[in-house]
């Protein structure tokens, strides 16, 4: 494999996690939205749906992690990013100990951890991805 033909394929792949980073989270907030906006459910019907929707959020947080790492090591094979990267995952961890603080206390302000890691998460991921383009740009 040439050398050009491995930067593609590490600039690809670093677009890629970072794609992967980004519909995940995507994915997070609608769902984090949709157990915000049901509150506290009365009926059976309700509550089995809450409890879905928690459950698929927990599931993709978990998820968040592990894509986390995989854009990291992407991101140190590329060459590029590898700080951004870094302080993505830190973010996500961040964000993942405060939505276990939000279900185990029910804290507001752990709440808003998570709302902020969201969005500082989502700016980082967007910098690796156009941080991949450096590759095949050689800027």
């Amino acid at each position: 494999m040439s050398a050009s033909a491995a930067t593609v394929s590490s600039s690809e792949s670093l677009r890629r996690r970072s794609r992967e980073a980004l519909t995940a989270l995507a994915v997070q907030f609608l769902l984090g939205m949709a157990a915000n906006l049901i509150g506290e459910p009365e009926s059976t019907f309700v509550i089995v749906v809450d409890w879905i929707i928690i459950i698929l959020h927990i599931l993709i947080a978990i998820g968040l992690v592990v894509v986390a790492v995989r854009l990291l090591l992407a991101a140190r094979k590329a060459g590029v990013g590898q700080h951004l990267a870094m302080w993505g995952l830190v973010v996500i961890v961040i964000t993942f100990l405060a939505g276990v603080g939000t279900m185990v206390t029910g804290s507001d302000w752990a709440s808003y951890v998570m709302a902020t890691g969201f969005l500082v998460a989502a700016a980082l991921y967007v910098a690796t991805f156009l941080a991949s383009y450096r590759l095949d740009y050689g800027s």
